[in-house]
């Protein structure tokens, strides 16, 4: 009987831990599961109050320690992130889960406060520019027929800006931007 209640117990510490670990508890963190949510009206400094530290070094502990605490791992590493011109700073970064490289973010920083990410678990992104005022990002367009593998559909072009308090894209950018519009 000792045993039976010993291992209940210990069953239950270790789901209770696992439970924890994974994050099934809500978090304020997390993104924002649904694609049509504004990304960019929640996450950031205000206009009219630039954060106070944009031209202070850039504090790349706590950037990759945001950008973990949402399910990343940031691509870069911590050496080459330091060396980021800002105030406006990207940073590539794959769902920590992922086992086929097919779920990205990308996350943006305005001075050393979150300014928010372009979205939710795209299938591939590449930042191909970033100066401190622009970042240009490049996204595969999948057509239906693609295969997981290859992309036909060429590549699409974005550049995020801080405008009026938050990241704005030219063009704006699309709710999944791996895929054609239909």
């Amino acid at each position: 009987m000792q045993r039976a209640l010993t291992f209940s117990a210990a069953a239950a510490v270790l789901c209770l831990t696992l439970v924890t670990a994974c994050g099934a508890s809500p978090d304020k963190d997390q993104p924002e599961s649904h694609p049509s949510a504004s990304l960019w009206d929640t996450a950031g400094p205000s206009a009219a109050n630039p954060s106070k530290d944009a031209k202070e070094p850039f504090d790349v502990d706590r950037a990759v320690l945001r950008i973990k605490r949402l399910g990343y791992t940031a691509d870069t590493k911590a050496s080459t992130l330091k060396n980021l011109r800002g105030p406006l700073r990207a940073i590539h970064a794959h769902c920590t889960s992922s086992v086929d490289g097919k779920c990205v973010s990308v996350f943006f920083f305005y001075g050393n406060e979150d300014a928010g990410y372009d979205r939710t678990a795209a299938a591939q992104s590449t930042i191909k520019s970033q100066d401190g005022k622009t970042v240009t990002l490049s996204y595969p367009i999948y057509l239906p027929t693609d295969p997981q593998c290859c992309h036909s559909g060429g590549e699409r072009e974005y550049q995020a800006r801080w405008k009026d308090g938050k990241v704005s894209f030219a063009p704006p950018l699309p709710e999944n931007p791996n895929y054609q519009d239909e």
